[in-house]
């Protein structure tokens, strides 16, 4: 993932998560985690949210599609993989992107 990349996923991620709730839910799972990790987190919990939206009219249905192309949710899996390879040897970090897997906002 591209330094830039990174960096706007970090802010929609952070914005995302933030209007949806007072209180971070994957505050716990990204303690001690390396950067990268925590926005890793913070994505799929914010592409759960999103995916998991109802389109209920065409307004709806477009604002949805918007988040789920900024949040990059179609590269969600590629990106997981590259950063379970990088941290391999790290269990917490699986742990993470497994727990953060089950939270939806």
């Amino acid at each position: 993932m591209h330094t830039n990349h990174l960096a706007v996923c970090l802010v929609l991620c952070f914005t995302a998560v933030s209007q949806a709730s007072d209180k971070d839910p994957g505050a716990e799972l990204k303690q001690n985690q390396p950067p990268v990790v925590a926005a890793l987190v913070d994505r799929i919990i914010s592409c759960n949210h999103w995916s998991g939206e109802s389109p209920y009219d065409a307004d709806r249905a477009k604002e949805i599609n918007t988040a789920l192309s900024e949040l990059h949710c179609a590269q969600l899996k590629g990106d997981e993989s590259t950063i379970l390879s990088t941290f391999q040897t790290n269990p917490a970090v699986k742990k993470a992107i497994d727990a953060a897997h089950e939270l939806f906002l």
